[in-house]
């Protein structure tokens, strides 16, 4: 294949906005060519206002509230009801934690007949399948007053990924399941949901971090597996499908899959006594990649990342029971802060580098990382499918260069 410079104005191959900072070109369909932009760095393929990036700002928004206000002050549920409606301090909200509650014990009973396929999966495929097994039957509670179907599928689904977290946590942690023997609705689903896991009341630390986590990563803007739930959402497909679709993108380890990657780095220099200004030099030296560092979009600290940093130092006391994984995260950051070669780059904390820990705090082992930031992501995933689906957008249908 040839190519030549065409000297021909951008004006006959794009209609030019100017949007805020950014220009935005939006390609003229009577022209006859294509668009080579590898990974969809520039290329946006939808309008929404699910969630907003600002990375001069450095803040993270769902539906205008700035993330850290909404860990500090709410519950996730309250979030999710956010993510789905658009709406906050909402009478709504508490209808939906009642909702979701009552699917979660449902969903508790239907996963268990799962448990036989536990052994030969990992965490997240076993959320996959989970999903898919629930898709015809399921689990709509029409005995609460909310009558918005999309609420309804939100907490079916939400409860089917949180049953199928403990379901899978029990198989490991307890000799028998314990379901409903600590369960009680005037709790946080959070506290809830910790309970049915590890079958004992939690502690208020745990449940206080856990629901934070939840939070922080329940919506990221168009990243791989939000960009997957809506191309399944494009076609027609229902939400189970698209959430499943979306789960088993997120398990790849350039993406959700790096949280595990790092929850089992700090555990390796943990339990072998590593001296970490040695680890990080061999990696440079064998240009391997430090885990927990750098992310697409931001090329200065991460809020998400720094939001969780400053709760591990102002918080110190709460962390004191894994306080030994903390000084390695810590020290992590701190070497690397020494180092020109990582900030020339751009590589920054992550917040894979802090999440794991929030989720040890809560009692999870680092292979369950992934998995439950699914559980999280699910409630923006669900955001986008039915943006999606309002947007009236066509089927996604991308196209490659035939080389």
């Amino acid at each position: 294949m040839t190519s030549k410079i065409l000297a021909r104005s951008i004006n006959e191959f794009f209609e030019v906005q100017q949007l805020s900072d950014q220009t935005i070109l939006k390609p003229n369909r009577k022209i006859k060519m294509k668009i080579l932009d590898e990974g969809l760095m520039q290329t946006a393929i939808c309008r929404s206002n699910v969630g907003r990036i600002d990375e001069k700002e450095l803040k993270l928004e769902y539906r205008g509230h700035n993330v850290r206000d909404l860990a500090n002050n709410y519950s996730f549920s309250d979030v999710v009801y956010l993510l789905i409606t658009g709406e906050l301090n909402s009478e709504g909200s508490e209808e939906f934690l009642d909702m979701l509650h009552n699917n979660y014990l449902s969903a508790l009973e239907h996963i268990e007949k799962l448990t036989p396929v536990i052994l030969d999966t990992t965490p997240t495929d076993f959320l996959a399948i989970a999903v898919l097994s629930s898709q015809g039957k399921w689990l709509v509670d029409r005995s609460v007053k909310i009558k918005d179907e999309r609420l309804i599928i939100t907490a079916s689904i939400l409860a089917v990924i949180a049953a199928a977290i403990a379901i899978y946590v029990q198989k490991y942690a307890i000799s028998e399941p314990v379901f409903k023997t600590f369960f009680d609705t005037e709790r946080r689903f959070s506290a809830n949901f910790l309970a049915t896991c590890f079958g004992q009341p939690c502690d208020e630390i745990a449940e206080e971090m856990l629901n934070k986590f939840l939070i922080l990563h329940a919506e990221h803007g168009l990243n791989c597996s939000t960009a997957t739930v809506r191309a399944v959402a494009s076609s027609g497909a229902d939400p189970f499908n698209a959430v499943a679709a979306g789960i088993c993108a997120f398990s790849g380890p350039l993406h959700g899959g790096a949280s595990e990657k790092v929850g089992l780095m700090i555990d390796d220099i943990h339990d072998n006594s590593e001296n970490i200004s040695t680890f990080i030099d061999e990696l440079v030296e064998r240009k391997q990649r430090l885990m927990g560092f750098g992310h697409r979009i931001y090329k200065q600290p991460d809020p998400r990342a720094s939001y969780m940093s400053d709760i591990l130092i102002k918080q110190k006391a709460k962390f004191d029971v894994i306080s030994s994984y903390v000084n390695i995260s810590q020290e992590l950051a701190s070497e690397v802060s020494k180092r020109s070669y990582f900030s020339q780059r751009g590589l920054y904390p992550n917040p894979d580098l802090f999440n794991g820990l929030l989720l040890r705090r809560a009692g999870f082992k680092s292979h369950m990382n992934t998995a439950l930031l699914c559980f999280s992501r699910a409630a923006g995933w669900l955001a986008h499918y039915y943006d999606s689906i309002d947007s009236k957008a066509p089927i996604l249908r991308p196209q490659e260069l035939y080389l």
